[in-house]
């Protein structure tokens, strides 16, 4: 999709920090999923229950 918007780098360097500090967390939320569920092996079904654990957190607070 192509608009005529455009990105400061500091917004681009914030969103790149806050996406690189989200993927870590549930990384680790998905790990620690699998691993209490026996697997030494994250699977699919660990990232999405990791994921659904930030639908009802406030975002803003936790990665700003």
């Amino acid at each position: 999709m192509r608009t005529d918007k455009q990105v400061s780098e500091e917004a681009a360097n914030q969103l790149g920090d806050v996406l690189e500090k989200f993927s870590e967390d549930v990384a680790k939320d998905a790990i620690s999923l699998a691993s209490e569920n026996g697997y030494q092996t994250v699977k699919p079904e660990h990232i999405r229950t990791a994921l659904n654990q930030y639908k009802n957190r406030d975002i803003q607070q936790s990665f700003f």
